[in-house]
């Protein structure tokens, strides 16, 4: 059964330093309020990963929260320059932060990695912290029926 709590427990529960973090969104559905919450609980040594980087990463790496990064592409076209990322990647500031840098492709595949491991067309936050394969029971859904179709096979 579903658990509702408020995002502040939210975040102390599911989120440790040392976790690495997707948080993923386009435009509106960017997870400003969690990660905002992230920086007022001041959890650390975090490795962020996210296809391209984007402001909240911007602020999370602004406020030294970042060790490593996981992108394939570093900067966003809606705000320009991502500020503390490079001041990060060129001085060191306000920590050094290491990269691993991949393509569009080879960043969706990890992804596609992690959802099957999870065995679930969507991946629980706590599944990283296993040492050993998450296996979950969900029922079928059209999402997953897409995904075992996809590409379709030639004929």
């Amino acid at each position: 059964m579903a658990e509702t709590r408020s995002l502040h427990d939210a975040v102390a529960d599911l989120v440790h330093e040392g976790d690495t973090l997707a948080m993923e969104g386009f435009t509106h559905l960017i997870p400003y309020a969690a990660a905002h919450e992230i920086i007022r609980q001041g959890i650390t040594d975090l490795t962020l990963a996210r296809m391209t980087p984007d402001v909240i990463y911007d602020q999370l790496i602004g406020a030294g929260l970042v060790r490593k990064l996981i992108f394939s592409w570093g900067g966003n076209p809606g705000v320009g320059s991502l500020h503390r990322f490079r001041d990060a990647v060129e001085n060191g500031w306000p920590r050094p932060l290491e990269l691993d840098e991949h393509s569009h492709a080879g960043m969706a595949n990890r992804y596609a990695r992690v959802r099957r491991a999870c065995r679930s067309p969507y991946c629980a936050a706590t599944a990283a912290r296993t040492s050993r394969p998450v296996r979950t029971r969900s029922p079928p859904s059209p999402a997953r029926s897409l995904v075992r179709s996809w590409p379709p096979s030639p004929r």
